[in-house]
């Protein structure tokens, strides 16, 4: 069960970091927090997208594995992203929302049975 828990809270972190700087970006009071999101370059919007899909794989994976744990599953992606919003300071979301897809890439496959971490 710790496994699940860490799993699905580093995703909740993941699409939390993407909300927040998504959320900045169009905000101009907080745009020089986020520079590197504002070109809006083609991986900026690829790393963006796939931080905010994340969550939604992570629902239909606890489904077809757990059934009825896909509603502790909902709760501990919201733990991720209050985590992402509220005690992660911005420059460590512009970071972490840079390596998120590597996050997201070893979690899942994790998740899915690729491989063991």
């Amino acid at each position: 069960m710790d496994f699940y828990f860490i799993c699905y809270t580093i995703v909740g972190i993941c699409f939390g970091c993407a909300g927040t700087i998504h959320l900045s970006t169009q905000d101009y009071r907080r745009s020089q927090l986020t520079v590197f999101w504002l070109n809006a370059s083609p991986a900026a919007e690829g790393i963006l997208l796939a931080a905010c899909i994340a969550p939604v794989l992570a629902l239909i994976t606890s489904l077809i594995q757990g059934g009825f744990w896909v509603i502790a599953t909902f709760f501990e992606l919201a733990l991720g992203a209050i985590i992402a919003r509220f005690l992660i300071p911005q420059f460590l979301l512009n970071i972490l929302a840079l390596v998120s897809p590597l996050i997201l890439i070893v979690t899942f496959g994790a998740l899915w049975g690729f491989w063991y971490i």
